[in-house]
């Protein structure tokens, strides 16, 4: 039995035409609504590693230039719209928080077509009750790469940087007391958050600001031009 081959042009309009009847989300139109949608985003970032919000971008400023880096969203309060990063004290993007603490963090899901821009103040907790608490309660094989040599320094050949004695396995817990001090834990308190959603019918862009941190603080919205 033969099949009948579509033609890629036949294709593409059957493709455009889906997308023309795709609907709209329930808050497309509603300031409110999508907020609340962004930070359902968020906090399924923390819970499921597969969620494209797992691993934003955080953009941070250096004496030469802007830098940009990956990091895993370990933790998320609505509240206070704080998010919680893991990181090394060793790392540059240290200095550069001391000497401004203004930073951007950037998600992107390719599926949703969803933009999330959010900028805030970062704060560094090293060697106090958080970073201890957030330590203790981490897996070993996430804690490993502490006790490594300082992140960004060179080599002479390529290597993961782990002492021989852990390479390839997970460590005990007693191997990993002399890391600690290596370990940070980066908070960053959103004060604006610029939705964008690309949609066929219709892309929808939106602000949202807050003057303080305060749990329950206004909020100012905003649609934007997309």
């Amino acid at each position: 039995m033969s099949s009948t081959l579509i033609p890629p042009t036949a294709q593409n309009a059957a493709a455009a035409s889906d997308r023309t009847i795709e609907p709209f989300p329930d808050h497309h139109n509603d300031l409110s609504a999508t907020l609340k949608f962004a930070w359902q985003m968020v906090g399924r970032g923390v819970q499921d590693r597969r969620s494209a919000f797992h691993t934003p971008v955080l953009a941070t400023q250096s004496a030469d230039g802007p830098q940009a880096r990956v990091l895993v969203l370990r933790a998320f309060d609505v509240a206070t719209r704080t998010l919680t990063f893991h990181t090394d004290t060793r790392s540059a993007k240290l200095p550069e928080l001391t000497q401004d603490n203004r930073v951007a963090l950037t998600f992107y899901d390719a599926a949703r077509k969803v933009q999330l821009r959010l900028g805030g103040v970062a704060t560094v907790h090293a060697n106090d009750a958080l970073s201890h608490q957030r330590w203790a309660a981490a897996r070993p094989s996430s804690l490993r790469c502490y006790l490594g040599a300082q992140p960004g320094a060179p080599s002479p050949e390529p290597t993961s940087g782990l002492p021989s004695q852990v390479e390839g396995r997970e460590p005990e817990w007693q191997e990993l007391a002399v890391a600690e001090p290596n370990f940070a834990v980066l908070q960053i308190a959103a004060q604006r958050l610029e939705w964008l959603h690309l949609h066929t019918r219709g892309q929808r862009r939106a602000l949202f600001t807050w003057g303080s941190s305060d749990a329950g603080g206004d909020c100012a919205m905003q649609w934007l031009n997309p």
